[in-house]
């Protein structure tokens, strides 16, 4: 599957996952609704080379629904232009989340997030690639308010020697589809993926690009993990008994922990904080697993993750209720450890000595 119906996939799973009515979603047995308006925000308008621009898309309708219309997954196209009036992308396909529904001032809304990052257009590079000033705007639609045209400037600038530092070692433009999606054109390159991303965390920490690595890293290393150790309870068991060790579960723990730096609007970080509570639940640290089930509820209410974290915190507090707990073992010191190996030695020691005695006084009688 190409990196564009990926996309599309992913898009149309999260939003019949998270609404549930794929009569909806593919357009099957429900009218369109009446569309009157969209805006377009950023949480952060500023950012550097070699970073993605978050964008929040609302779409609002007069007449109600108890599901996001098909036009917000197959419609939503921006253009972005320069302070020239040079176009960098027109009519870019984007792929909003889709994760609230509400109402405002009468009319039904819409809102989900997408970034703005790698040009899957014409899949040589990123969109903002050189510093400067931007304008993005959602493609013109008939059914829209004037007010939903209007600009959403961006200031990009220039990127440390640090940024410059991760883009070298994203060498190949499909690193930055495996960062944004964790997959690409070519399964098989899959370890070369990682290496590179590795490379971006050690040589260039406390970057942005270094957090999004550390993330997909987690989630990735955590996905086969999980495929090699199916039973958490098991695994659990023996990793808490000392029975077992395993290097994919440590690295998971590890790049998941500096993956949930990300900023809150990364749509990568709900999924590392949920990875990182199961992986916290493993180790046996239940308070560290329900504060990232507080944090999934309070940030991502509407996420696919965010919506379990009440219930999956409740379920936590009760299987660690249920949960015996381990008898410390009683404390034994080192020479006490050593108390029957000196017995052994002792009796050997004796039994020679009675030997030799014995041997001894045979020699003597028979003088």
């Amino acid at each position: 599957m190409n990196l564009f119906k990926w996309k599309i996939f992913i898009a149309l799973v999260l939003s019949g996952a998270t609404v549930g009515t794929p009569a909806i979603v593919f357009g099957v047995g429900k009218a369109s609704l009446s569309r009157v308006g969209a805006r377009l925000s950023a949480e952060m308008n500023t950012i550097c080379v070699g970073e993605p621009l978050i964008c929040k898309l609302k779409y609002m309708y007069e007449t109600d629904s108890n599901a996001p219309p098909k036009e917000v997954l197959h419609g939503a196209r921006v253009d972005v232009i320069d302070s020239n009036d040079h176009t960098i992308v027109q009519r870019y396909r984007v792929f909003p989340s889709l994760l609230f529904r509400e109402r405002t001032k009468g009319l039904v809304t819409y809102s989900g997030d997408f970034s703005l990052f790698w040009n899957t257009q014409t899949k040589e590079g990123l969109i903002f690639d050189r510093p400067g000033r931007y304008e993005v705007t959602l493609t013109y639609q008939a059914d829209l308010d004037q007010e939903s045209f209007r600009p959403l400037s961006v200031v990009v600038k220039a990127a440390s020697k640090s940024n410059l530092r991760a883009l070298a070692l994203l060498s190949d433009p499909n690193d930055y589809a495996f960062l944004e999606l964790g997959e690409h054109d070519y399964p098989d390159r899959r370890p070369e993926r990682m290496a590179h991303l590795k490379k971006v965390v050690e040589q260039c920490e406390g970057t942005l690009l270094a957090k999004w690595s550390a993330g997909r890293l987690g989630v990735e290393y955590f996905e086969e993990f999980h495929r090699k150790h199916p039973s958490f309870i098991k695994f659990k068991a023996k990793y808490r008994g000392g029975e077992i060790k395993e290097p994919l579960f440590d690295q998971a723990l590890d790049y998941l922990s500096m993956g949930t730096d990300l900023p809150d609007e990364f749509a990568l970080r709900e999924n590392v904080l949920y990875l990182r509570s199961r992986v916290e639940f493993i180790k046996g640290d239940y308070e560290k697993a329900a504060s990232l089930f507080d944090e999934l509820a309070a940030k991502y209410p509407h996420g696919e993750y965010g919506k379990r974290a009440t219930r999956a915190k409740a379920e936590l507090l009760e299987l660690q209720k249920r949960e015996p707990v381990q008898a410390p073992r009683p404390w034994v010191s080192g020479w006490s450890r050593l108390l029957p190996l000196f017995f052994v030695i002792a009796a050997g020691i004796f039994l020679i000595a009675y030997l030799l005695v014995v041997k001894k006084r045979a020699g003597s009688r028979g003088k």
